[in-house]
């Protein structure tokens, strides 16, 4: 499965990016929990400072670390796989006496492990401040960390997904934001439009919003919306759906990324997608997008049918042109 001499030539060849980037993430939340316990020591010494009590409180639930953690596992998959395409190296790793299984195993295995051990790391450090400094309440200690650690797999199995299927790195991460956000494009702007010509009262759009289309959106895992929000103003479908759901995303993308690796033809490198039957599909899915989402917006800004028509026309062009200069001007 994962090779000892693959995993260090994998760890070698961007060794400077993972090791700044664990120090920062591994002392980020401790240091800023050390700053908000200075910052209500320093209002307790000054009289003109005024606080609820004379407790230390601290909400991880805003914490810079645990809001964007998921950051790590994008750039962890792109210098991964997207940015080894562009300086032409994937070439010489395919190469190697190992299997391409064997080789994604080793890339997810890496970058994976170094996600889970920074937020353990974290974890800890901030923990023992936690025992040594006794604040009063914090809120979304445990539940904040294993929610970002979740969200960060997730979104290092997606955007290494999109790695498996495109040729450079710029098309991963357009790669990476389109899948997150495509419930959105491929139900709930369809339901806007629906909502238009039935000439509805649109509430079984929001119901589905909040009950079906948020909780199967990548991107909904990464927003505190989702991860904080009110059960009794969004509905759950069950109990842990905020780490379930992730888990299986995971598994998906995974598979997915896999299985894509596995069949890729290398000789496509630099395209937008390495195969090629995906290039004609996708350029109709992004015009069909860009008319509805167009449209739609055409025909919030007067409410007319002219500018819905008008804004589905500009859509059209709009999503050809950017289809065809993404898709098929090879880089």
């Amino acid at each position: 499965m994962v090779k000892r001499q693959l995993l260090y030539k994998e760890w070698k060849q961007s060794e400077l990016t993972f090791i700044l980037v664990m120090l920062v993430a591994v002392f980020a939340t401790p240091l800023s929990f050390l700053m908000g316990y200075s910052s209500f020591q320093t209002c307790l010494n000054d009289p003109t400072c005024t606080t609820a009590d004379n407790y230390f409180y601290y909400n991880f639930s805003s914490d810079i670390f645990i809001v964007l953690s998921w950051t790590m596992g994008l750039v962890f998959a792109i210098i991964q796989l997207g940015y080894e395409r562009n300086k032409g190296q994937i070439d010489f790793t395919l190469s190697l006496p190992f299997s391409r299984s064997t080789i994604y195993h080793t890339k997810f295995f890496l970058g994976a492990g170094i996600i889970a051990l920074v937020h353990v790391l974290s974890y800890a450090l901030t923990y023992l401040l936690i025992l040594g400094i006794e604040p009063k309440e914090t809120f979304g200690f445990n539940s904040g960390y294993f929610i970002a650690l979740v969200s960060s797999l997730m979104i290092y199995s997606l955007c290494l997904a999109a790695g498996a299927l495109t040729g450079s790195a710029t098309s991963q991460m357009i790669v990476t934001f389109s899948t997150a956000i495509l419930p959105y494009l491929l139900i709930w702007l369809p339901m806007f439009h629906l909502d238009f010509i039935f000439k509805t009262n649109r509430n079984w759009v929001d119901v589905s919003y909040d009950y079906f289309i948020m909780p199967i959106a990548p991107i909904t895992y990464i927003t505190d919306r989702f991860q904080y929000r009110d059960p009794s103003e969004y509905p759950i479908w069950f109990t842990g759906e905020e780490f379930i759901v992730p888990i299986v995303m995971i598994i998906v993308f995974y598979l997915i990324g896999l299985f894509s690796f596995i069949k890729h033809p290398i000789e496509r490198n630099g395209s937008f997608f390495l195969y090629s039957k995906m290039d004609r599909p996708i350029q109709i899915m992004v015009i069909v997008f860009g008319v509805l989402g167009f449209g739609w917006v055409g025909f919030s800004s007067d409410n007319s049918m002219f500018g819905y028509i008008a804004g589905m026309l500009i859509g059209g062009g709009v999503g050809a042109l950017t289809s065809y200069f993404l898709i098929y001007r090879k880089r």
